[in-house]
C-alpha cells in the first residue's frame, strides 16, 4: 500500500505522517525512513525516523557542492544519510519518505525509492509529495495508490484517517485480520 500524502507548502504535510508514525508505533509497528523539516535559517534537516538521529539536507546558503534547486544546495552528506535511512526503513512494516521533489524528478536525490516501490520492494509507505508535483510522480509509481490532499480543514483529521488503512495493509501482510 502506497499513500501519498499532498498538498501545498506549509499545510501541514509532515505533520500529519508524523501522527500516522505515532499512531503505527503505539499499534506497535515498525516504522523507518526519513522525515524533513527546516530550523530557523530555513535549512532543511533530515531525520531517520528509526534512530533520531539528524543531519543537515539542505541550505538556503550556496555552501554545499551537491544538487541544486532554485532555493537550495544540497548536501552529498545529508543525501547519502537519507538514502541509508531509506534503505534500512525499507524492512519496517511502514516506510516513511518526506519527500519526493524537484531532485527526484530529475534522477537524483531519493529518486531510487521510486523504482523500489515500483517493483514492489516496499510493501506498505507513505510519501510525502507537494501538489503541483504529483502528476509527474503518479505514473512513475505503478501501484496501488491511495492519495490524500492536506489542506487547512482536514489535516487535523487525516491521521485518523491513514492510520487504519496502513494497519489493515500491515495486519494483511503479516496474515493478521484488522
Amino acid at each position: 500500500m502506497v499513500i501519498i500524502v499532498t498538498g501545498p507548502i506549509g499545510i501541514g504535510k509532515t505533520t500529519v505522517c508524523e501522527k500516522v508514525i505515532d499512531i503505527a508505533r503505539k499499534q506497535g509497528h515498525s516504522c523507518g525512513g526519513i522525515i524533513t523539516y527546516k530550523n530557523q535559517r530555513d535549512d532543511i534537516i533530515i531525520e531517520d525516523v528509526q534512530t533520531g538521529e539528524t543531519k543537515t539536507l539542505a541550505s538556503i546558503s550556496n555552501v554545499y557542492q551537491g544538487p541544486r534547486t532554485t532555493k537550495y544546495s544540497f548536501s552529498p552528506d545529508g543525501i547519502d544519510f537519507g538514502i541509508q535511512a531509506i534503505n534500512r526503513g525499507t524492512t519496517s512494516d511502514i516506510l516513511l519518505v518526506d519527500e519526493l521533489g524537484q531532485l527526484e524528478l530529475r534522477g537524483q536525490g531519493f529518486a531510487h525509492i521510486i523504482e523500489q516501490i515500483s517493483v514492489g520492494k516496499v510493501k506498505n509507505c507513505i510519501i510525502i509529495i507537494r501538489k503541483e508535483l504529483l502528476s509527474a510522480f503518479l505514473s512513475q509509481l505503478g501501484t496501488t495508490i491511495s492519495v490524500f490532499e492536506t489542506t487547512i480543514e482536514n489535516r487535523n483529521q487525516l491521521p485518523g484517517e491513514i492510520s487504519p488503512i496502513l494497519t489493515r495493509a500491515v495486519m494483511a501482510e503479516h496474515g493478521e485480520t484488522y
